[in-house]
């Protein structure tokens, strides 16, 4: 178990004592984003066969910008590559925490103050517990994300990627008092 941040730990209320916690594995992050390379693909082709075919053309005076116009689709396209890796520094900034109050995600940003995603009692449903293909865990936790299964479980209601999903079900139904 990684220890808590100090920047996370000076979030949690006086009394409050960490029962449980654990960070996502990275991959199950970038697995996630690796959609995005498709887009990635179609829009710098894409882009790319504009700037191509428009530098081709005979073009005078301010149409000569054409080409440079594609070049939006073509930096779109190169942004769609980065989003598994973001989504793999998004886990390593994570930490799934159960306490004797309540459940959170805590997530630390570079750029602002470290969040907090408490999960409140209206929202949350007994701890799902989902065996992936890989051998890890799933924990859905919102009721919102059990009742559409066939949706892939959101990164801010459901502990993913865990090593064992049955000990943060147990700590998660304790804290929330079921």
């Amino acid at each position: 178990m990684s220890p808590l941040p100090p920047e996370i730990a000076a979030l949690l209320s006086p009394g409050e004592e960490i029962v449980w916690q654990e960070q996502p594995r990275p991959y199950v992050f970038i697995v996630r984003g690796l959609h995005y390379i498709a887009y990635a693909v179609t829009w710098g082709v894409l882009g790319s066969f504009w700037y191509y075919g428009a530098s081709l053309a005979p073009f005078e005076g301010w149409w000569r910008i054409v080409p440079y116009l594609s070049w939006p689709f073509i930096l779109t396209g190169f942004r769609f590559f980065l989003v598994p890796i973001e989504l793999g520094e998004r886990a390593r900034r994570t930490w799934y925490i159960v306490t004797n109050q309540r459940v959170l995600i805590g997530e630390l940003s570079k750029k602002k103050a470290p969040s907090l995603r408490v999960f409140t009692p209206a929202e949350m449903a007994p701890p799902l517990v989902v065996k992936r293909l890989d051998g890890l865990y799933n924990v859905i936790l919102t009721k919102r994300a059990q009742d559409h299964p066939h949706l892939q479980p959101q990164l801010d209601s459901s502990f993913l990627g865990l090593i064992d999903g049955e000990i943060a079900a147990r700590a998660v139904s304790a804290a929330a008092g079921r």
